[in-house]
């Protein structure tokens, strides 16, 4: 699965702008009355009395909101279709602009924040709050196409839900929101990654694979029944639920 990343450039730089933009807070100053100087202030003893209020025991306590965890992402799992794979760190292949593939046909790629030193703005990592970008293949050739874990990626549907694992066995779940096929030629990484229509206040992950039922050309013009190359990408995405 090829997928360039010049898009992405042009969105990156434009968030990147908005971003100082929205940085440029100023204080104006304290504007309450001065106190004079011969006032004095003071709040006066109360007098103990037999029946001294109580502190009250039935106001309950907010439970904090733990911090996100920061360690790897496990394993990657659709319980309509019985997947379970484990989860790849990938990033950029090495002296392309290409996003990178699992190296292991039979895991889920995710676009690891940590690896991407010539492009760290790709997506982030699940339970952060924004948009984490996933990748895996929709068959591969030799191999039992059903042992790949996107190939039913397109038959998802609204309400399915995906299951994120991180290392500690915290479970992030979410719930199919969209789904939509791009010719290579047509696929915005930039919008994908970058998640525009994303609302602030809302957690995504992206999904994207090959589509094996567009057209197609072979890898090899001398082998017209080896390995092809898919000319069109599915892209799910799905928001957080839990």
């Amino acid at each position: 699965m090829r997928v360039r990343l010049l898009p992405v450039l042009a969105v990156v730089s434009f968030s990147a702008g908005l971003g100082m933009l929205g940085a440029g807070y100023f204080y104006a100053g304290d504007t309450r009355p001065s106190v004079p100087a011969h006032v004095n202030y003071f709040t006066p003893t109360p007098t103990p009395t037999s029946a001294a209020s109580a502190t009250p025991t039935d106001v309950p306590t907010p439970t904090p909101t733990p911090p996100p965890y920061d360690g790897a992402v496990a394993r990657f799992k659709i319980p309509r279709f019985n997947v379970d794979a484990a989860v790849e760190p990938i990033s950029i292949k090495p002296g392309t602009n290409e996003l990178d593939t699992p190296h292991n046909p039979r895991d889920v790629g995710w676009y690891d924040t940590t690896m991407l030193a010539n492009a760290p703005f790709l997506g982030d990592k699940p339970g952060f709050g924004k948009n984490a970008l996933f990748s895996a293949h929709v068959d591969y050739y030799g191999l039992d196409p059903r042992l790949m874990p996107f190939n039913k990626l397109n038959q998802l549907n609204p309400d399915d839900l995906i299951t994120v694992v991180m290392d500690n066995g915290t479970e992030y779940t979410y719930k199919v929101i969209l789904k939509q096929n791009y010719s290579i030629n047509d696929i915005k990484m930039g919008e994908l990654i970058d998640a525009p229509t994303r609302p602030k206040d809302k957690e995504w992950i992206t999904l994207i694979t090959c589509s094996n039922t567009g057209p197609s050309v072979p890898v090899y013009a001398d082998k017209p029944n080896g390995p092809v190359e898919y000319l069109e990408r599915d892209v799910v995405i799905a928001e957080r639920v839990s």
